[in-house]
């Protein structure tokens, strides 16, 4: 008997900064046969989303939460899960908690797009000054997303190397920054997810790198797929490469979140 693809837990809609509704993102996922889908739109504390332009906001929590909800009801044939992109700043975790703790999400992914105010990934931002000690940042970025995870906040963290998307060149080595991440991962008990449209990125490949996804095997991070589609035909984003990637670095199972139990790697 086959083995069915992971679920896509990385999906983002009209509710924060992709395209489509919820229920065209389910279906699309039943199309390709996925046995579940979790809607991840962004939820940020005010420092970083100051005129909730970027995530859902809180205006529209409560719609968000009804469309999710909705789609599952319209396609009980495969498993349909609530679930936030939460961006980690530190200093505002109590606001995100609170936040958090608002609407019963099935899950929260925690994710790192900014380091001391400067969002990295921000098109303008891709060739500032700031990049010219590439290290420094690369080490700063991998201390805050340590501490996203010691918060206990998340049930998994998003591309962890995501800092690499434009591609710069780092002659330095921030292994101990990446490895000191990886353990603050999996001391918390979190998952990492292989992004898989970072391949769309000028990076060109997905999250984490190879090297970085074998480290995270080693130390018994469990891992999840997530597309981190903005467009409805992004979900499910070469699922199949994902799983081969995976299973290189020595995965043999997934976490399923629906059930938070592995399951076979096909």
């Amino acid at each position: 008997m086959a083995v069915p693809p992971p679920g896509d837990y990385h999906v983002h809609t009209r509710f924060s900064d992709g395209e489509g509704e919820p229920a065209q993102c389910v279906a699309r996922a039943l199309a390709l046969g996925l046995p579940e889908i979790g809607i991840s739109d962004h939820l940020a504390p005010r420092c970083a989303d100051p005129n909730d332009e970027y995530g859902i906001g809180s205006a529209n929590m409560e719609a968000y939460v009804g469309a999710v909800r909705g789609a599952a009801a319209h396609y009980p044939d495969i498993t349909v899960l609530l679930g936030v992109e939460a961006d980690f700043v530190p200093g505002a975790e109590d606001e995100l908690a609170e936040m958090l703790a608002s609407y019963p999400h099935d899950y929260v992914i925690g994710a790192v797009h900014s380091v001391d105010g400067f969002s990295f990934d921000d098109p303008p931002n891709r060739d500032d000054r700031r990049w010219a000690d590439g290290a420094a940042l690369y080490e700063r970025y991998y201390e805050v997303l340590g501490r996203a995870a010691s918060t206990g906040l998340f049930d998994v963290l998003a591309h962890i190397d995501y800092i690499a998307l434009w591609g710069h060149a780092v002659r330095a080595d921030v292994s101990a920054a990446e490895d000191e991440a990886l353990r603050a991962i999996a001391a918390a008990g979190a998952a990492i997810e292989v992004n898989t449209t970072g391949t769309l990125d000028p990076a060109g490949h997905m999250y984490p790198a190879p090297g970085l996804l074998e480290r995270a095997q080693r130390l018994g991070i469990p891992v999840v797929f997530g597309s981190d589609a903005h467009e409805v035909d992004q979900v499910g984003w070469e699922f199949d490469a994902a799983v081969v990637l995976a299973r290189h670095a020595g995965y043999r199972s997934s976490l399923e979140l629906s059930s938070r139990k592995q399951t076979p790697l096909g």
